[in-house]
Formats: structure tokens, sequence, C-alpha cells
């Protein structure tokens, strides 16, 4: 098992950091704000800029716009960007989205939408929780009927992250009425959210920003072949797909982690209390090695998956366990953080009198849903232990 990069992959990096240099990170116009998970605020303009440059699409095959190189240089670019904070969250339902559609696409459906994603030409994202399923997509009911070569959808979604930012959305849908096999009968759709009868409303946080939505579908038209994968057939798709997403979404974590701490860090030595320097005090001291200890253990976690992905080896239950690490990580900076820091940390961004500018205060106010989002971490242990540790149900 070999975790080093090779020098060509390294001569990329350097490439990127390059890149960001001439492109500094906070001179572009974002539509989403930062959340703390690692990918930075959302910018269309910028992901504009990465589709240019051929990034987006890299790891995809040449004939759909791609350069068919080896995932570790997407992870590469991601782990620069995350370091750097740039406003990259666009591209992680692009990548995850572009990834299933290469899978289980059509020929024209990859033709169609590859070269679009890879450009940062459109923006996807995916729905899949509904208010009475949560995260049991078993008990999906947005319903799509058959009407010749077209399907007709009805229904709700919630929790859709950028839903009203995004051009295009992954969807989950009951193609059977009856819910007699849970295995069967569910479908999954590429939407285009400008068609009539959608409508979303953005669902305010408690950091006062709008990231997540609510998509209400009255009688949508969805040609029968923008169906991704076989009809009603669609749960396998959605699972591969949140699998690797879990991991991808989580694999920035350590990156932006480092950042974090560092800085964390450079304050405490900088900044004294009662005449001592904050990083002279023990308690803050084994905090912070605390933290470096666990950002280095999620980094090497992360490049044994990225070491599978790369042998074709299909992931089970390592997604999981980067998940309820990498969320861990980012709950305890933001506490620990804080508390570190004292008053000041808790002071919005935009104020004079922010510590940090602000940035952990952010962080805090979204860090209880990284333990939701993408699958509870209650539901991540339980896939450890069936799928990892072979443990029997209860």
């Amino acid at each position: 098992m070999d975790f080093s990069f090779t020098k060509d992959e390294e001569c990329f990096r350097n490439e990127v950091i390059d890149f960001i240099n001439e492109y500094p990170t906070n001179k572009f116009k974002v539509e989403l704000q930062n959340n703390g998970l690692g990918w930075g605020a959302g910018s269309s303009e910028y992901t504009r800029l990465l589709g240019k440059k051929g990034w987006i699409s890299m790891t995809w095959p040449k004939e759909y716009g791609g350069q068919n190189r080896d995932l570790k240089y997407r992870y590469i670019l991601m782990e620069e960007l995350a370091y750097h904070r740039a406003p990259q969250a666009f591209n992680a339902f692009n990548y995850s989205v572009g990834g299933s559609i290469i899978l289980h696409g059509t020929e024209k459906q990859k033709k169609t939408f590859l070269p679009k994603i890879g450009s940062g030409e459109i923006i996807f994202c995916t729905a899949l929780s509904e208010p009475d399923a949560g995260s049991d997509l078993f008990g999906t009911e947005t319903l799509a009927e058959r009407k010749e070569n077209e399907f007709v959808l009805n229904g709700k979604k919630i929790w859709t992250t950028q839903a009203h930012l995004s051009d295009w959305v992954l969807l989950l849908a009951r193609t059977r009425g009856e819910k007699s096999s849970k295995s069967v009968g569910l479908s999954t759709f590429l939407v285009d959210l400008k068609s009539p009868g959608i409508t979303i409303s953005p669902i305010p946080n408690i950091a006062k920003d709008e990231e997540f939505c609510e998509i209400f579908l009255d009688d949508v038209h969805v040609p029968a072949e923008n169906i991704l994968g076989e009809e009603n057939q669609g749960l396998p798709v959605v699972f591969e797909s949140l699998e690797e997403d879990r991991f991808w979404l989580r694999a920035v974590r350590p990156a932006a982690s480092k950042r974090d701490l560092e800085d964390l860090v450079k304050y405490t030595r900088e900044t004294k209390s009662d005449g001592k320097r904050l990083a002279d005090n023990p308690r803050i001291r084994c905090t912070l090695i605390e933290l470096a200890c666990e950002i280095e253990a999620c980094r090497l976690l992360t490049y044994k998956v990225l070491w599978k992905l790369g042998q074709e080896m299909k992931l089970t239950h390592e997604a999981s366990m980067i998940k309820v690490l990498a969320d861990h990580i980012g709950q305890n900076i933001a506490d620990l953080g804080l508390d570190c820091i004292g008053g000041k940390g808790w002071v919005r961004q935009g104020d004079d009198l922010s510590a940090l500018g602000g940035y952990l205060a952010q962080m805090y106010c979204y860090s209880p849903g990284y333990t939701i989002g993408g699958g509870t971490t209650e539901i991540q242990k339980l896939t450890i232990a069936s799928r990892g540790l072979k443990l029997p149900k209860l």
C-alpha cells in the first residue's frame, strides 16, 4: 500500500499552487457562504475558471472532455484548494453526479451533460431526503407517473443543498406506486430546475445563510430519457453515489483543518491573557496537540481510501469511517477553537472585534449539522459495524 505521490503528481500540486497565487481565492464573488466543511464558499465564477483549466473533468474519459488522469490528481487539486479556502463548493456535487453519469448514463446523457459539467457551465445538486422519510430512502414518496415518453413528478424534497443556485438536480422518485418491495420501484432522474412546476424555497439556518432548500414538484414533466440507470432500479445508483460522496465530501477535511489549526496556533502564540501567551497554557496546548493528532489520522485514513479507489476496489464501510472522524474534527475545531480564543472568537465576520476574521464563529453555527448531512453519525456507525466489523444486526 503506497501513499506517496509521483514526481508528475507533485508537479501538478505546484501548478495548482501557482494558479491559486495567480488568482487569489478571496477576489471572487461568492453566492454560497463557507460552511466550514472544507469546500470553501460557492462561486460560479471560480467554478467556470476551474472548468476552463480542465480540472473539474480531468479524471473523466477523454471522449467526454476529460484527461483520463488518476484520482490522485483530483485529490491533490481538492487538497490545495481546501487548504487555501478556495470557493470550490459547487464542484462537490458536480464531481459526484458526473461520476454517476459516467457509470450509469446513456451515451446521449454522457455527451449532453458531461462537457457542460466539466466546463462549469452547469451546476448540479442532489435531492434525496423528504419531510416524512428523513434518512430512510425506502420511504420516498415523491411520485413519478409514466405517460408515454415522459414522467410526471409530484412531491416534495427537503434539505437539498444549494438547489436555489443550481441548474439541474439528481432526484430520487417512486416509479411504482406501491411499496411492496423496498429494493425496487425507485428511479433516479436528471431534472432541469427551470422546468415548469418546480418551486424552490431556501431555508435560512442559524448562521442566517441560505444553504438548504425545499423543492416542491407539481406536475413536473421529465423526458423518460432523463432516467439515470434502469427504471425502478434507482437505489443502487444512489447508494453507490452516496458511498463515494461521503468520501469525497470529507476528503478535504485534513487539508482544511490543517489550515484552521495553523491559524489557531499562530493566534495563541501572538495573544496574551493575564500577561502570558495563550500557547503557554497547558490545557490549550493539549487541546491543539489532540487536534493535530486527529487531523493526521484522518489524512492517513483518507490516503488509504484513495489508494483503494485507485485499485478500482469498491468502498464498503471506509467512507463512513472517514465521515465520522472528519465530522468529529470539524466540530472539535469549532468548539475547542472558540474555547481557546475566548469572547473575541464569538464575534461574527465583518466586525473589527472578531478574532481570525470571525471564521470560527461562522463554523460553529454550521458544525452541529456536520454529523447529520449525508447520513447521520448513527447511520454511519451501523454501516461500520455491519459491513466493516461484520457484526450481527440486533
